[in-house]
């Protein structure tokens, strides 16, 4: 059982000019589940976070298939790949430090899709690194960063003033019924670089080839 203390993280919440969508609380110190890196070794340090969404909630095996392509990824490149291959939109990133694979939000992150009625249920993304960097780009800039991301349905409150309080994680991930596996986060030329690299090799062989 991983440890539910927690030092705290800064506040995330994303303005909006109306309370229509609906609010988590980004809060997994209950769940028996966490971020690990690999096997029980539950991960204590800096971190940082994207939260996804995907709206509409994908039906039957169209939602088992969503779900499995990120959860069951073979490394965390494919599994953060994968929320963008499912139509997963990128809802927002923060920093924090976590204990024991927990962290908590302080204590709501409203959704900003408006297709996400307040109240209603969301599919979450939630894509973690072991470093302060400011997004999964800038963490995969690193060479020996860990990551990993997890996909769940998750439930959402409708907002209340003061203060508004969001639905924990810890239903949905609990579901998800495994942990956040970060494995070394590795970087992969866009088809056009490497075009590029190899027009690059030809040339200095020509250049060889003269002199």
């Amino acid at each position: 059982m991983k440890k539910l203390v927690f030092t705290g993280i800064a506040t995330l919440a994303v303005a909006l000019g109306a309370y229509a969508q609906g609010l988590i609380n980004l809060n997994n110190a209950t769940t028996s589940f966490g971020v690990t890196t690999g096997g029980n070794n539950f991960y204590s340090g800096a971190f940082g976070m994207e939260v996804w969404e995907l709206t509409p909630i994908p039906t039957g095996a169209s939602l088992t298939t969503a779900l499995g392509n990120i959860n069951s990824a073979a490394n965390a490149t494919a599994a953060y790949t994968a929320l963008g291959a499912e139509g997963f939109k990128n809802e927002g990133e923060f920093n924090g430090t976590m204990s024991g694979g927990s962290f908590t939000g302080n204590p709501s992150f409203q959704l900003s899709d408006p297709a996400i009625a307040a109240g209603s249920s969301v599919v979450l993304g939630l894509a973690v690194w072991n470093s302060s960097a400011t997004s999964w780009a800038a963490a995969a800039a690193t060479a020996g960063t860990l990551g990993g991301a997890i996909a769940f349905v998750n439930p959402t409150v409708a907002p209340s003033t003061p203060p508004p309080i969001g639905a924990d994680i810890n239903a949905g991930w609990t579901t998800a019924g495994q942990n956040l596996a970060m494995t070394a986060i590795t970087s992969v030329p866009e088809p056009g670089t490497l075009a590029l690299a190899g027009l690059g090799v030809a040339a200095m062989l020509i250049f060889r080839r003269r002199k």
